[in-house]
């Protein structure tokens, strides 16, 4: 078995435990970008992917937060949950004994560098242009404090730039501010935002009817949940989502190392 399988079988184990933690305590996820195209197109992993998203409602994310902190098992996880154990604003689930070395990794706490599956927030959005893109602005500059507190070396120079300018959000009354109003909607709204992963504003909002129920599909030899109306949500994210890349773009985006440890 070559070094990717074998990373996306353990990724697969941890996913394995996520997924019926989740089914325990009735919460409801999807998986994300990539991972729901490995779902449709591949009955599994993407053949050259090298991790596993998946994405949360606000209620939800905050529910397997609490979750994870009172029943994941801490001799074979840590949680290294968004804003409080690292600086970006997501979670990951990271499996102990094991050590993954990637591009931008970060690591500052014992088993903050295992291998991991990632968990992404969705925003409740609102449905005016003009409110969305005020959100936008504001979430992608947050996410580029976060950047700066990481010490993220590849941006873009124009990523650099916001880096720079976003350093007054080193003030914690003026960053909580900008918080709050990112996450000032509630349920009522009729879109959600994905902010805190590669999207721009085309299609960083989605209808909620497109969310939906979970749809549970193939993925390996287990079945994991995507959006309902999966190929309008992947379309949008992706346009011809079924057509795999060109050769040179099969590329994983972090793996440099692992260590599997016992796995």
């Amino acid at each position: 078995m070559d070094t990717l399988r074998h990373l996306q079988l353990v990724i697969l184990s941890i996913m394995k435990d996520v997924d019926a933690l989740c089914k325990k305590n009735h919460i409801e996820y999807y998986l994300l970008g990539g991972s729901a195209i490995g779902a449709v197109r591949h009955q599994g992993f993407i053949p050259w992917d090298d991790d596993l998203d998946i994405m949360m409602t606000p209620s939800n994310y905050q529910r397997f937060i609490e979750v994870c902190r009172s029943q994941l098992n801490p001799e074979k996880y840590y949680l290294q949950v968004g804003l409080e154990d690292w600086p970006l604003n997501f979670t990951k689930v990271r499996l102990l004994g094991t050590k993954l070395e990637e591009h931008e990794g970060y690591s500052n706490q014992e088993g903050g560098s295992g291998i991991y599956l990632d968990v992404f927030k969705l925003e409740n959005a609102p449905s005016n242009r003009l409110s969305q893109i005020y959100q936008y602005v504001l979430a992608k500059y947050f996410l580029c404090y976060q950047l700066s507190e990481r010490t993220f070396k590849s941006a873009s120079l124009k990523k650099k730039c916001m880096m720079i300018l976003s350093l007054p959000l080193k003030n914690k009354w003026l960053r909580h501010l900008v918080k709050r109003q990112i996450e000032k909607y509630g349920d009522d709204t009729d879109y959600y935002g994905s902010f805190y992963f590669r999207t721009r504003l085309k299609n960083a909002f989605t209808r909620k009817d497109v969310m939906g129920t979970p749809l549970y599909k193939p993925f390996e030899d287990i079945e994991l949940p995507i959006p309902e109306k999966y190929d309008a949500y992947l379309s949008q994210m992706f346009g011809d989502y079924m057509t795999p890349p060109p050769v040179e773009q099969q590329v994983g985006l972090h793996l440099i190392d692992v260590d599997f440890g016992d796995y």
